[in-house]
């Protein structure tokens, strides 16, 4: 007599939540709140300062398993500064990937940042771009399919300003 009941709960508590909402994909570099979670953007600037920029990125995926893009770098080359620098406009291959919760309570639940991305250049190549190289911590040089990148690791949001 109790079979019944017990089946009935036992199947209930596994049953998914109907109202969870989807997971969101970002790249959490340069993450304003103020604005919606970024979702495929054709615009992005990854410096978080106007001297390194995406334009026109096509995505071709865009999910748990990383997001795939083509477009074009415009950055700046800092010599003799970042304000007389020359612009250098490349196009490039982008892939970001293992996304990861932010750990901050000013993010959203459901946003996921992408911790690691490429910029890789398939023609011409920022002089800064040395494969075998680091920057600094977190952001080192590589090759990817044969291309000249750049690799960020240990990307996040804290979704409480405008820097990683």
């Amino acid at each position: 007599m109790l079979a019944a009941p017990l089946a009935v709960l036992a199947a209930l508590s596994y049953a998914p939540v109907a109202n969870a909402e989807p997971e969101r994909y970002a790249i959490g570099m340069c993450y304003d709140t103020e604005n919606p979670l970024p979702q495929r953007p054709a615009y992005f600037d990854y410096n978080c300062d106007g001297t390194g920029v995406l334009h026109h990125m096509d995505w071709s995926s865009w999910d748990a398993h990383g997001a795939h893009g083509v477009g074009t770098d415009i950055s700046v080359e800092c010599q003799p500064n970042c304000a007389e620098g020359p612009l250098l406009i490349n196009p490039v291959v982008v892939h970001a990937w293992n996304p990861q919760p932010s750990s901050s309570p000013a993010c959203a639940p459901d946003a996921r940042f992408y911790a690691d991305m490429t910029i890789a250049y398939p023609e011409n190549v920022p002089p800064w771009i040395q494969p075998g190289t680091e920057w600094y911590p977190g952001t080192d040089f590589v090759l990817v399919d044969g291309m000249p990148a750049v690799h960020y690791s240990g990307l996040t949001s804290n979704c409480e300003d405008h820097l990683r």
